[in-house]
């Protein structure tokens, strides 16, 4: 009986191929998660790195496109207004995270696996440095709607981006859609 039970659960795996897909996403997120808080954390070096990375990105645009900053460390300010500070929590490194996750755990060729990861993680930052630049031009043209601004941003400029890379690579890693109804089961 217990033998039966055992192969019954992993062929419900192995035939719906969206269960298999969210448990390999929950086991890496796990993973990812356990790195994060027991190594990247405690020393700090990447969030501190992402945090003055995107505030200082930010800054160069915004001199590059006319406007004239101040940028110290993670606080960015156009000159003349209220300041904005990058803090652990908008630097990015959990969209990146979830993407990492979504990527690997999606089959398809190692190649093309790795541009996508590596690309959509800069491209994830990219757009996390335009999200702040956002944030300092809210303080500007309209500082009583900022906290507005913030709690949406990311709708508006990280998650159409990983969501549209994600999109790209089931196109582009030529596996079986897993989302078709012949394949889609959650049973």
């Amino acid at each position: 009986m217990h033998g039966r039970s055992v192969n019954s659960i992993k062929n419900r795996f192995t035939s719906s191929p969206v269960i298999y897909f969210l448990i390999k996403v929950g086991a890496i997120c796990i993973f990812l998660q356990l790195v994060y808080d027991f190594f990247l954390f405690p020393s700090g070096r990447l969030d501190l790195f992402l945090c003055k990375s995107d505030a200082f990105m930010a800054a160069w645009c915004l001199n590059f496109l006319g406007w004239t900053t101040n940028s110290w460390g993670t606080i960015l300010a156009v000159k003349g207004y209220g300041g904005v500070e990058v803090v652990n929590d908008c630097n990015g490194l959990i969209l990146m995270g979830l993407y990492s996750s979504f990527i690997l755990s999606y089959a398809g060729p190692i190649r093309i696996k790795i541009w996508f990861l590596f690309g959509g993680i800069f491209l994830i930052y990219l757009a996390n440095v335009l999200r702040i630049m956002g944030f300092a031009l809210a303080n500007v043209y309209f500082p009583d709607h900022w906290d507005t601004f913030h709690e949406f941003s990311a709708f508006i400029f990280l998650y159409p981006v990983m969501l549209g890379l994600w999109y790209q690579w089931t196109i582009k890693s030529d596996q079986d859609d897993i989302l078709l109804p012949s394949r889609f089961s959650l049973v």
